[in-house]
């Protein structure tokens, strides 16, 4: 049997996408990428992230893929070389073509240590990484650990193309009724599911939610100190209005997104404030045109989606908790969301 294929390289944080491998595949092979090191997104101490946020991969031609923790195994895609990248700002599209250029990669500093292994025809990551002797042997553990006890990720959720994959939401259940957790580990991750709605004077938002955990940062509203939990509204003109449990801003506190990339087209308002009745179940109502109106601007005819955001990276933290019973409700009816 063929040996698996291992290259090693060396990413500054400064590296335009995308950086060939030397390593072909052909589609259906397993390809594991292992990461490790810091990307810093400016000076002011160790802001950034990791392999699990900056590292993603590709088959040239294929589909962009990222990690969903320091390590990932894929199945390739189309026959060809194997490509890597540090991913900094946004993508145009699932294919790895930037819409935000060579700007973000002049900011910060620091880089990824990264492996790459192409395993041969018909061989499975879980069956070989134990096996490989020119690999860090603790991304090695990881992988297979990640490999063996995976996430299931909620059904009829997918995760935005802006942060990619992530292993922050679980599908679960609560007293018999679908649900989704969330840990967000010094990570970030948006869930979406389409929602095709229009949006009335009535609309109303309600969901039942615990959250256990906040991010250990000051005031949300600055962008360093920009983690929180929410679930958002996505509106048919591109906007989304997102309502999350502050930790000291008072409620309808409502302000735009302070990420520059995001000020357009997000905007916050918090609904619950400080750490009393973390760790209890807790249902919202909003109505969803007042705040739209309120907090946004002049509401759009309809809604299209509804997300869940989880963000702990600047405070490089922990936030968990759970969502259950998330609808949508007007005129027309209820559309059970979860």
């Amino acid at each position: 049997m063929d040996r698996p294929q291992v290259a090693h390289l060396s990413l500054p944080a400064d590296r335009l996408p995308w950086t060939p491998t030397g390593l072909t595949v052909s589609a259906g092979d397993e390809v594991s990428l292992l990461g490790r090191g810091f990307i810093r997104w400016s000076d002011r101490g160790d802001v950034g992230a990791g392999a699990k946020y900056h590292l993603w991969g590709r088959v040239r031609g294929g589909r962009a893929f990222g990690c969903t923790q320091d390590t990932t195994t894929v199945v390739a895609d189309r026959d060809g070389e194997l490509e890597v990248c540090i991913y900094r700002g946004a993508w145009a599209d699932a294919y790895g073509r930037l819409a935000t250029g060579a700007a973000p990669y002049t900011k910060g500093s620091g880089g990824l240590d990264v492996t790459v292994i192409r395993w041969p025809a018909g061989a499975r990551a879980e069956d070989g990484l134990h096996t490989v002797v020119d690999v860090d042997p603790a991304l090695a553990r990881a992988e297979l650990q990640r490999l063996r006890a995976p996430v299931v990720h909620p059904p009829g959720w997918t995760h935005l193309l802006d942060f990619g994959p992530s292993d922050i939401f679980r599908g679960s259940s609560v007293d018999g009724a679908p649900a989704i957790e969330v840990l967000c580990d010094d990570d970030i991750g948006i869930l979406t599911t389409p929602v095709r709605r229009p949006l009335s004077r009535q609309t109303r938002l309600e969901w039942s939610w615990r959250v256990d955990a906040l991010p250990s940062t000051p005031r949300e509203d600055h962008l360093w100190s920009h983690d929180y939990l929410s679930i958002a509204i996505e509106l048919g003109d591109g906007r989304d209005l997102t309502w999350f449990w502050s930790t000291e801003l008072p409620p309808d506190a409502g302000f735009p997104c302070p990420a520059p990339t995001w000020r357009d087209r997000e905007t916050h308002v918090p609904v619950r404030s400080g750490r009393e009745g973390l760790g209890t179940w807790h249902t919202e109502s909003r109505t969803v045109w007042d705040d739209v109106a309120r907090f946004v601007g002049p509401p759009p005819e309809r809604i299209v989606g509804i997300w869940l955001i989880a963000v702990s990276h600047f405070s490089r933290s922990l936030t968990r908790g759970t969502f259950r019973d998330i609808r949508l409700i007007d005129d027309d009816g209820v559309v059970q969301v979860l």
